[in-house]
């Protein structure tokens, strides 16, 4: 399992943010009670999926270290909207909250790494894409598998009228990288 310090590293390498910045913001996310509180002393505590999925939601945005804590609590509430493509699956399927889908997206590219790293070309080929829109919250995952997409949508559509968007992307590349070091920590 990573430890808080290797959370911080691979998050700050993947999604390019410096490591000072998520420090501060993961520092923020726990004592705000939205990361898992270290143990004292020399032992290291193991960060769960949801730290992970967190972590990313604060640093994705761009924004100051300020704002990590009121993004996690806009962006990882937003309840299940849709699933845009198939009225057969359940929407709620990865998860009834952003967050939460986040999080078991993290780990299942983790756990699905082969299928994940396949060519598009190959039956088994799986790819992730997640999307978060500003300033009004909201945000997709775009999950690619059985030859056919998968979006869920989270939050409203329409909120206020507001004429600046701002749209932030990443794929399966970052939620592999922090899956596996969750999953199966670092080698020492």
């Amino acid at each position: 399992m990573a430890s808080q310090k290797e959370l911080v590293a691979v998050v700050a390498e993947h999604m390019g943010v410096p490591i000072e910045t998520v420090t501060v913001m993961d520092r923020l996310l726990a004592e705000a009670g939205l990361r898992t509180r270290a143990l004292r002393g020399r032992g290291n505590t193991p960060m769960s999926y949801r730290d992970g999925a967190n972590l990313i939601i604060a640093t994705a945005l761009g924004a100051g270290p300020k704002d990590a804590v009121r993004l996690v609590n806009e962006y990882g509430d937003l309840q299940v909207r849709r699933l845009r493509e198939s009225a057969s699956r359940d929407k709620t399927f990865l998860g009834v909250t952003f967050g939460d889908a986040l999080a078991n997206m993290i780990e299942s590219v983790a756990a699905s790494r082969v299928e994940f790293s396949a060519h598009e070309d190959e039956p088994n080929h799986m790819a992730a894409e997640v999307t978060l829109f500003g300033p009004e919250p909201r945000a997709e995952i775009m999950l690619q598998k059985n030859g056919g997409p998968f979006t869920f949508e989270y939050g409203q559509p329409f909120g206020r009228i507001i004429d600046l968007k701002r749209t932030v992307r990443f794929s399966q590349i970052t939620l592999g990288f922090v899956g596996e070091a969750i999953a199966e920590g670092f080698a020492k």
